[in-house]
Order: structure tokens, then C-alpha cells, then sequence
């Protein structure tokens, strides 16, 4: 015979389901809204709160991510970068020193941190409510029980946390990705975005768009042997541009980058942070001084050994030479100097690209940061790669073809901030092996920062423009190349010149 419950149990009972109601109410609450954007100095920062592991997280895309045992309550912390106001970060770092500015970052967390606790709190007794109403509907003493377990089981991990939480902890942490440079611009306490959502829908269609493309047997793209080039330009420090160019890299599987100036917007020290991000892809890359990029920056960009730094200088990988000028005019007057003087002063370097070019013998790619800088060689080389003006171009020449990148940052013109409004672009370049290569096609890449939505724009060379040959046609003999200090990777050749 079954034994019955006595009143005193049931009581019990329906007390603690009406209190397990309220804890997953309020689970379910702060996982869905509990996260708070708030303004931290320059940076903007993502707060999330949520049960699980007494850890703290600190994402610094497109650095890294940094991780500490902190405390002992069932809550985990995570602060992720969704924004850097660069400008403002500058300006900050000419008004005073860094410690000040770290300052005023752990002044403004430690508010923004007790505003985000107090509204985590209340979502919690919120969504307890909700749950419990819908559950219990005409029980007012569980709906009452299960909105005071929300409250005290969130409320109760939240105090303890604080009362547990240790800072030390993060003299021993985990690192994923490049954050040692990081921490020098970005202090932990004023930790930062992740964009993961982001990245694994960009995964998936880059790879996808890769698979579709590679499946279509009529097109001269994806044969064997052929070199995948990945042109970016114009980062202007933007973190989502540089997962997105790496993702790019990655899912089209290219062989080496060539990325035509502005890494920085402002030319200051500060920024020069980015070289580290250099040092973290697995492919080689060329790279040429823009007008937002300092001599200072270049200098610490010619000490990798996966970077090439041209600058009146040529490089070969992979059976293609590129030459490569940085521009003229630098950050210091960049933003002072009129539009005038500013195409003068690109197109003064048309007789020195010139010159370099046929003294050097063959080549193939000329890449700068200002096409104003080359259209005297149209004619002399199969292929001008530029950026600079922040919207995606083609054109012929005398049969060499100018491709301008939009801006792989997806930054506005004039303020060299991530904008909602423009894509992130790249282009993929594809050459038939030879001697020496030739263009076959290139692809049209953007990627909208605010939907996620990616697409893939194939020009066919051949089909486009018909067949091009530079007038004069480039020479295919052989010259003399050393080899560089810092060779690439072991997969593409390369040697230097000039």
C-alpha cells in the first residue's frame, strides 16, 4: 500500500517547487536580458552576469580572452569590448598618462558594475514572478515563495561573490590569444566584446560561400595549384576587422595577405599595439605604409618575420613579385593638409614607383595605399593593388587593372570609427600558376556588421575585361632577389629585392 503524504509534506513540497520555479525564472531572465552595455572612458563594455562557474572572463577582441578563478559563488562574470572610441582614447592619452585613464576606467566600472548587479537583481525577481504566475496562476503564497527564491538565490551569489571575489586572482590567469600587448592599452579592470555570435555566423557562410564557389566545375576558380591572395586595406584599428580578415583568410584558405596601409587611425604610439596582431596570423604578409600609419609603426612591422614591410622595396612569394611604396604624407598632417595638396603630394611619387619598377625588373602586383600614387606604371604591371578611399573600385589602364579595397575596419570616412552602415570589406585574388602568374578572377567580399549577412561578388577577369596584357608587357626574365631576414612560413617562397 502506497504511503500518502501528510499535509506538512505537501506544504513542504509545493514550497520548494514554488522555490525551484523562482530560481529557473530567474535563470532564464538573466541569461536573456541580464547583459548591460555601458560607457567605460573610450571604451564601450558589455557586462554579463550569469549562474555557473565563480570565474571572471575579460574579452579583449581581437586580442584574446583572460581568465581568473575569482570567486566562490555559483555566478560567472563576463566583460567584453564591444567598442573602442579612438579618438577619444587619443585624446585621453594626450591629456594625461595611461594610469590616469586606468583611473577613471575603475572608477566608472566599479558604478557601472553596482548598476548592472541591481538590475540583474530585479530582472531575477521579474522573471520569477513571470514564471511563477504562469505556473502557480491562483497560489499567491508560491507565486510570493518563488519570487523571494529569485531574489534571494541571484541577490545571495551576488554578495557572495563580492565578498569572496579576488582580484589577485588575475596574477595567475588563463590566456587565450595575444593579450600581452594588449594590457598595455587596456587595462583588465576595464575588460571587453567578444563577438562570438558573430564569428560562428561568419564561419559558417564564409565556408559555405567557399564550398558553392568550389563546386561550380565550369569556373577556373579551384583548381589545384592555384594562389589565393586575401587584399585588405584600411583596418583603421577596428577589432571586428581584423576576426573578420583572419576568418576570410582562413575559409578561403589563401596563401599569404596583402594589406595596402591605415592599420592605425592616428599615427600614435599607443596604437602601435596592433603589431601584435601581426605576429598572431599563420599566413605571410605584405604591408605598406598608409597616410594614419607612423614610420615608428612600420619600423616595428619590418621586425616580424611572417610581415613583409615594402617601401620602395619588392618581395616575392609564391612565384609573384610585389613592389610596394609607403605614402608620403604623414599622420601629422594628415588630418591638416588640404585635398589638393594631399593628391599632390600621391601623385609626386609617380616617377619614383616608376623608376623602381623597371629597374627591378619584372613585376607583378604594385601595392600602395593611394592608387594616385601608381597610375604612371599603368602599363607596366598586370595589377595595382590600393585602398584609401573606403569604397571598393576597379579599372583598367592600359591594361592593368586597378583594384581598389573598401575599408576591412568598416570605418567612416573622416572618423575612422567602426560604422553600422558600412561593410567590412576584402577581396580574394585568385592566379593561375606560371611564369609569371596570372590574374584568373577575384572576389568581392562584404560583411555587414550590424545583420551579419555576408556576400560574395566573383569577377571573372576574362569574362569581365576580356584579355589583358599590360602595354608595355611586363618581362619575365628572372632577376637577382636576396633573401629576407625574417622568412615566411615554410609553405610559400619568398624573396626580397630593393
Amino acid at each position: 500500500m502506497q504511503r500518502r503524504l501528510t499535509p506538512t509534506q505537501r506544504t513542504v513540497l509545493r514550497f520548494a517547487l514554488a522555490a525551484l520555479v523562482g530560481i529557473v525564472g530567474s535563470w532564464l531572465g538573466t541569461a536573456i536580458w541580464g547583459a548591460s552595455d555601458v560607457d567605460l572612458g573610450p571604451f564601450v563594455v558589455r557586462i554579463d552576469s550569469s549562474f555557473g562557474r565563480g570565474e571572471t572572463d575579460i574579452e579583449l577582441p581581437p586580442f584574446g580572452r583572460l581568465s581568473a578563478d575569482t570567486h566562490t559563488a555559483p555566478l560567472k562574470l563576463d566583460a567584453t569590448l564591444i567598442e573602442v572610441h579612438v579618438a577619444q582614447l587619443t585624446q585621453a592619452l594626450r591629456e594625461g598618462p595611461l594610469d590616469q585613464l586606468a583611473q577613471v576606467i575603475r572608477t566608472e566600472a566599479i558604478a557601472a558594475i553596482r548598476r548592472h548587479l541591481l538590475k540583474v537583481l530585479v530582472i531575477a525577481g521579474l522573471s520569477g514572478l513571470v514564471l511563477a504566475a504562469v505556473v502557480f496562476r491562483r497560489d499567491p503564497r508560491a507565486i510570493l515563495t518563488a519570487v523571494l527564491a529569485a531574489i534571494l538565490a541571484v541577490g545571495g551569489a551576488e554578495v557572495l561573490s563580492a565578498l569572496t571575489y579576488r582580484t589577485q586572482a588575475f596574477a595567475s590567469p588563463t590566456y587565450s590569444g595575444s593579450l600581452a600587448l594588449a594590457v598595455r592599452l587596456i587595462p583588465p579592470g576595464a575588460a571587453v566584446e567578444s563577438f562570438d555570435a558573430f564569428q560562428d555566423q561568419l564561419t559558417r557562410v564564409v565556408n559555405g560561400a567557399v564550398e558553392a564557389y568550389s563546386s561550380i566545375q565550369t569556373n577556373p576558380v579551384g583548381r589545384a595549384g592555384e594562389i589565393r591572395v586575401l587584399h585588405i586595406s584600411d583596418m583603421h584599428l577596428a577589432p571586428l576587422g581584423y576576426q573578420f580578415a583572419k576568418q576570410i583568410a582562413r575559409g578561403f584558405d589563401v596563401d599569404f595577405v596583402i594589406d595596402t596601409g591605415d592599420t592605425t587611425s592616428w599615427g600614435t604610439e599607443a596604437e602601435n599595439v596592433v603589431a601584435d596582431l601581426f605576429r598572431s596570423y599563420d599566413k605571410p604578409i605584405v604591408w605598406v605604409r598608409g597616410n594614419h600609419d607612423s614610420l615608428k609603426l612600420q619600423s616595428e612591422l619590418d621586425d616580424i618575420d611572417n610581415v613583409h614591410v615594402l617601401d620602395g622595396s619588392s618581395v616575392e612569394i609564391d612565384g609573384l613579385r610585389i613592389y610596394g611604396l609607403g605614402h608620403p604624407v604623414p599622420p601629422a598632417i594628415t588630418r591638416e593638409i588640404s585635398d589638393e595638396d594631399f593628391e599632390a603630394a600621391a601623385r609626386s611619387m609617380d616617377e619614383r614607383v616608376v623608376d623602381d619598377v623597371e629597374a627591378m625588373g619584372p613585376i607583378d602586383i604594385i601595392a600602395v595605399h593611394d592608387d594616385r600614387m601608381a597610375e604612371e606604371a599603368a602599363g607596366l604591371v598586370p595589377l595595382v593593388l590600393s585602398g584609401h578611399f573606403h569604397v571598393q573600385s576597379t579599372r583598367v589602364i592600359a591594361g592593368t587593372i586597378f583594384l581598389r579595397a573598401g575599408t576591412t575596419g568598416a570605418s567612416a570616412f573622416g572618423t575612422f570609427e567602426t560604422d553600422e552602415g558600412i561593410p567590412l570589406s576584402a577581396e580574394v585574388l585568385y592566379f593561375e600558376p606560371g611564369t609569371p602568374p596570372r590574374l584568373i578572377a577575384f572576389d568581392l567580399i562584404d560583411q555587414s556588421p550590424k545583420t551579419g549577412s555576408l556576400t560574395v561578388q566573383r569577377v571573372l577577369i576574362e569574362q569581365e575585361f576580356g584579355e589583358l596584357t599590360p602595354s608595355p608587357e611586363p618581362s619575365v626574365t628572372p632577376t637577382e632577389t636576396s633573401t629576407p631576414t625574417g622568412s615566411a612560413t615554410a609553405s610559400p617562397s619568398a624573396t626580397t629585392t630593393g
